[in-house]
C-alpha cells in the first residue's frame, strides 16, 4: 500500500489503519483531509492509531491540519512509543509546533528524520 486517502466517510473510522499489517509507507492527500470534521481532532485518532503501529516506518502528513497546537502532546507521545517509525514528514506545520515535537522526542530511542 503506496499511497492511502481518508475521505469524510473513513475518517470515523480511522483505526482502520491499525488492522493493516504490512503498512510501511502512509501518505495522505491534503486536498481530501484538510478541513474536515476538524483536522486536528482527526489527527488525534490517527495519532492513536500510529501509536502503535508496529509496521509503519514513514509517515507523511504534509499539508495537512492534523497536527498543530491543540494536538502537539498527543503527537509527540506518538513519536515516542512508536518504534519502527523512522522518517516523519510534516511540511507545512508550523515550526512552533515541529519545535515542540522535536524537543519531546529528543530521547527517543530509535532516530527519526524529520523532513
Amino acid at each position: 500500500l503506496k499511497f492511502l486517502m481518508l475521505d469524510k466517510a473513513l475518517v470515523g473510522g480511522i483505526a482502520f489503519v491499525g488492522g493493516i499489517d504490512n503498512l510501511k509507507f502512509h501518505m495522505l492527500d491534503p486536498r481530501i483531509i484538510s478541513g474536515i470534521i476538524g483536522g486536528q481532532d482527526a489527527g488525534v485518532l490517527l495519532a492513536e492509531v500510529i501509536a502503535s503501529h508496529t509496521s509503519i516506518e514513514k509517515l507523511y502528513l504534509d499539508d495537512t491540519d492534523l497536527i498543530g497546537t491543540d494536538n502537539v502532546e498527543q503527537w509527540g507521545d506518538t513519536l515516542l512509543q512508536n518504534k519502527t517509525l523512522t522518517y516523519f514528514s510534516s511540511d507545512g506545520v508550523t515550526e512552533e509546533v515541529v519545535e515542540q515535537l522535536k524537543e519531546k522526542t529528543k530521547d527517543r530511542v530509535s532516530e527519526l528524520e524529520w523532513c
